[in-house]
């Protein structure tokens, strides 16, 4: 009767290639047997989406009524630990995990987005603290780390599209946020002290909107996995 290794030897195939949600596998394993491992990575790891979602939410939500202009500059002290620690650590730890689960949309997302908001927290608190300000450059580092978001968000768009509406929705609208926030920044005079503007405003609307959609997606897959039944609709696969 023939060993493990000599039946594990015999399944192999010829060395290709084959795309998953984790990404691209080249391995001698047939696809079948591919599809098994990444399921069984999904199914023996706990879903870190909504713990990502509402950090990503909160630290959004929050800076955006401060890159808005809705809020006074001064109050970004106050926000920055939030920003750090829960809009920041807490979702690239979440991202961590996603990747785990093979689901490298999400894995992207959460920790890209948590290293923005971990560093636009230290920004934040630089500023506070005078270290840096508009007369070395804060408002265009700024704005430069913001364009850079909103182009990452904007793929990260494209790729939803073949998941979920409200997932497409929220990064959507997330960078169009990031694209107006950065180009008010840039338009930031040294030493300005008057408001943002009508860019930076329509950009935080944007940047609230998208907070929305992530606490609702966010929801939707705690409620829908505790009761394990879609009870809040997502329009597509979670």
């Amino acid at each position: 009767m023939p060993d493990v290794a000599e039946i594990r030897d015999y399944r192999l195939v010829d060395q290709h290639e084959t795309w998953t949600k984790a990404g691209p596998v080249v391995s001698h394993l047939p696809d079948n047997e591919i599809t098994t491992l990444t399921e069984r990575a999904t199914a023996t790891v706990a879903e870190p989406g909504t713990l990502g979602l509402w950090g990503f939410a909160t630290g959004t939500w929050m800076t955006a009524t401060i890159l808005g202009g809705y809020l006074p500059q001064s109050y970004m002290f106050s926000a920055a630990l939030i920003v750090i620690l829960f809009a920041g650590v807490a979702q690239f730890i979440a991202g961590l995990f996603a990747y785990r689960r093979t689901n490298a949309l999400n894995a992207t997302a959460f920790c890209c987005f948590g290293a923005f908001n971990a560093t636009a927290g230290a920004m934040m608190l630089l500023n506070a603290t005078g270290l840096i300000s508009a007369q070395n450059g804060m408002h265009e580092m700024l704005g430069f780390l913001l364009e850079s978001f909103a182009f990452i968000a904007f793929v990260l768009c494209a790729a939803a599209t073949s998941r979920n509406v409200v997932m497409v929705c929220l990064l959507f609208t997330l960078g169009a946020g990031y694209c107006l926030t950065g180009v008010a920044q840039f338009l930031i005079a040294p030493g300005a002290t008057a408001g943002l503007g009508g860019i930076a405003a329509a950009g935080g609307a944007c940047l609230l909107a998208s907070a929305g959609l992530a606490y609702y997606l966010g929801m939707a897959m705690i409620v829908n996995s505790a009761w394990r039944r879609t009870l809040l609709p997502v329009l597509g696969e979670p």
